[in-house]
Protein backbone atom coordinates (compact mmCIF):
# COMPACT_ATOMS: atom_id res chain seq x y z
CA UNK A 1 0.00 0.00 0.00
CA UNK A 2 1.43 3.37 -0.95
CA UNK A 3 1.72 6.04 1.69
CA UNK A 4 -0.67 9.00 1.48
CA UNK A 5 0.58 12.36 0.21
CA UNK A 6 1.15 14.69 3.15
CA UNK A 7 1.18 18.45 3.06
CA UNK A 8 3.18 20.54 5.53
CA UNK A 9 2.25 24.20 5.84
CA UNK A 10 4.85 26.34 7.59
CA UNK A 11 8.53 25.64 6.97
CA UNK A 12 10.04 27.44 9.91
CA UNK A 13 12.47 25.88 12.37
CA UNK A 14 10.06 23.06 13.30
CA UNK A 15 8.04 22.55 10.10
CA UNK A 16 11.10 22.22 7.87
CA UNK A 17 12.49 19.44 10.04
CA UNK A 18 9.13 17.68 10.27
CA UNK A 19 8.72 17.77 6.48
CA UNK A 20 12.19 16.26 6.11
CA UNK A 21 11.38 13.48 8.60
CA UNK A 22 8.21 12.62 6.67
CA UNK A 23 10.12 12.53 3.38
CA UNK A 24 12.77 10.22 4.91
CA UNK A 25 9.93 7.94 6.08
CA UNK A 26 8.81 7.55 2.46
CA UNK A 27 5.93 9.99 2.24
CA UNK A 28 5.36 12.24 -0.78
CA UNK A 29 5.61 15.63 0.94
CA UNK A 30 3.99 18.77 -0.46
CA UNK A 31 4.93 22.04 1.23
CA UNK A 32 3.65 25.60 1.42
CA UNK A 33 5.12 28.58 3.21
CA UNK A 34 4.53 32.33 3.10
CA UNK A 35 8.17 32.49 2.00
CA UNK A 36 8.04 30.94 -1.50
CA UNK A 37 11.82 30.44 -1.42
CA UNK A 38 11.50 28.13 1.62
CA UNK A 39 9.05 25.89 -0.26
CA UNK A 40 11.23 25.99 -3.38
CA UNK A 41 14.32 24.96 -1.38
CA UNK A 42 12.46 21.95 0.06
CA UNK A 43 11.16 21.03 -3.41
CA UNK A 44 14.73 21.10 -4.75
CA UNK A 45 15.51 18.27 -2.28
CA UNK A 46 12.61 16.09 -3.38
CA UNK A 47 9.39 17.66 -2.15
CA UNK A 48 6.60 19.43 -4.04
CA UNK A 49 6.18 23.19 -3.56
CA UNK A 50 2.63 24.59 -3.55
CA UNK A 51 1.72 28.27 -3.86
CA UNK A 52 -1.28 28.23 -1.50
CA UNK A 53 -2.69 26.06 1.28
CA UNK A 54 -5.64 25.27 -1.03
CA UNK A 55 -3.33 24.00 -3.80
CA UNK A 56 -1.54 21.80 -1.26
CA UNK A 57 -4.78 20.51 0.30
CA UNK A 58 -6.21 19.53 -3.09
CA UNK A 59 -3.28 17.12 -3.58
CA UNK A 60 -2.92 15.70 -0.05
CA UNK A 61 -5.00 13.40 2.17
CA UNK A 62 -3.26 14.79 5.24
CA UNK A 63 -2.39 18.43 5.98
CA UNK A 64 0.01 19.24 8.84
CA UNK A 65 -0.04 22.88 9.94
CA UNK A 66 3.11 24.11 11.69
CA UNK A 67 2.37 27.82 12.07
CA UNK A 68 2.76 30.03 15.13
CA UNK A 69 -0.73 30.50 16.57
CA UNK A 70 -4.50 30.32 16.22
CA UNK A 71 -4.69 33.40 13.98
CA UNK A 72 -2.22 31.91 11.49
CA UNK A 73 -4.00 28.53 11.65
CA UNK A 74 -7.30 30.29 10.91
CA UNK A 75 -5.71 31.96 7.86
CA UNK A 76 -4.20 28.65 6.65
CA UNK A 77 -7.59 26.94 6.80
CA UNK A 78 -10.22 29.58 6.13
CA UNK A 79 -8.37 32.61 4.71
CA UNK A 80 -7.95 33.45 1.03
CA UNK A 81 -6.55 30.34 -0.68
CA UNK A 82 -7.22 28.40 2.52
CA UNK A 83 -6.91 24.64 2.85
CA UNK A 84 -10.31 23.79 4.34
CA UNK A 85 -12.34 24.41 1.18
CA UNK A 86 -10.01 22.17 -0.85
CA UNK A 87 -9.83 19.29 1.64
CA UNK A 88 -11.87 16.22 0.76
CA UNK A 89 -14.18 14.58 3.31
CA UNK A 90 -12.23 11.93 5.21
CA UNK A 91 -8.96 13.84 4.93
CA UNK A 92 -7.02 14.76 8.07
CA UNK A 93 -5.83 18.10 9.48
CA UNK A 94 -3.02 17.95 12.07
CA UNK A 95 -2.58 21.23 13.95
CA UNK A 96 0.80 21.66 15.68
CA UNK A 97 0.33 25.17 17.08
CA UNK A 98 -0.16 25.71 20.80
CA UNK A 99 -3.57 27.36 21.11
CA UNK A 100 -6.36 27.88 23.64
CA UNK A 101 -8.06 24.50 24.22
CA UNK A 102 -11.51 26.03 23.64
CA UNK A 103 -10.36 27.35 20.25
CA UNK A 104 -9.06 23.91 19.33
CA UNK A 105 -12.36 22.26 20.33
CA UNK A 106 -14.27 24.76 18.20
CA UNK A 107 -11.93 24.10 15.27
CA UNK A 108 -12.48 20.35 15.59
CA UNK A 109 -16.24 20.94 15.35
CA UNK A 110 -15.89 23.27 12.33
CA UNK A 111 -13.79 20.71 10.46
CA UNK A 112 -16.11 17.84 11.44
CA UNK A 113 -18.96 19.70 9.70
CA UNK A 114 -16.90 19.39 6.49
CA UNK A 115 -16.11 15.70 7.15
CA UNK A 116 -12.47 16.51 7.94
CA UNK A 117 -10.69 14.56 10.70
CA UNK A 118 -8.61 16.53 13.22
CA UNK A 119 -5.64 15.88 15.48
CA UNK A 120 -4.64 18.56 17.98
CA UNK A 121 -0.86 18.03 18.15
CA UNK A 122 1.20 20.76 19.86
CA UNK A 123 4.91 20.05 19.58
CA UNK A 124 8.05 20.59 21.64
CA UNK A 125 11.71 19.83 21.27
CA UNK A 126 13.26 22.55 19.14
CA UNK A 127 14.58 22.63 15.59
CA UNK A 128 17.31 19.99 15.99
CA UNK A 129 14.89 17.43 17.42
CA UNK A 130 12.33 18.26 14.71
CA UNK A 131 14.97 17.72 12.02
CA UNK A 132 15.98 14.33 13.45
CA UNK A 133 12.42 13.10 14.11
CA UNK A 134 13.08 13.15 17.86
CA UNK A 135 10.62 15.82 19.03
CA UNK A 136 7.61 15.29 21.28
CA UNK A 137 3.91 15.68 20.35
CA UNK A 138 1.07 16.05 22.86
CA UNK A 139 -1.90 14.86 20.83
CA UNK A 140 -5.64 14.41 21.07
CA UNK A 141 -8.23 13.36 18.53
CA UNK A 142 -10.90 10.83 17.70
CA UNK A 143 -10.01 7.15 17.27
CA UNK A 144 -10.81 7.54 13.55
CA UNK A 145 -8.37 10.46 13.26
CA UNK A 146 -5.67 8.52 15.14
CA UNK A 147 -6.15 5.54 12.82
CA UNK A 148 -5.12 7.79 9.91
CA UNK A 149 -2.50 9.86 11.74
CA UNK A 150 -0.53 7.47 13.90
CA UNK A 151 2.13 6.28 11.41
CA UNK A 152 2.95 9.82 10.31
CA UNK A 153 2.96 11.17 13.86
CA UNK A 154 5.58 8.57 14.73
CA UNK A 155 7.57 9.50 11.61
CA UNK A 156 7.78 13.08 12.93
CA UNK A 157 8.19 12.51 16.67
CA UNK A 158 10.03 10.14 18.99
CA UNK A 159 7.36 10.56 21.67
CA UNK A 160 3.66 10.86 20.83
CA UNK A 161 1.47 11.31 23.90
CA UNK A 162 -2.24 10.55 23.42
CA UNK A 163 -4.20 12.81 25.73
CA UNK A 164 -7.81 12.15 24.83
CA UNK A 165 -10.36 11.24 22.19
CA UNK A 166 -11.32 14.80 21.30
CA UNK A 167 -9.54 18.13 20.94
Amino acid sequence: MSLPAIGVIGLGAMGRGMAGSLRRAGYAVHVCDVRAEAAAAFAAEGGVACATPAELAAQCEVVVSVVVNAAQTEAVLFGEGGAAAAMKPGSLFVMCSTVDPNWSMALEARLAEKGILYIDAPISGGAAKAASGQMTMMTSGTPEAYARAEPMLHAMAARVYKLGDKA
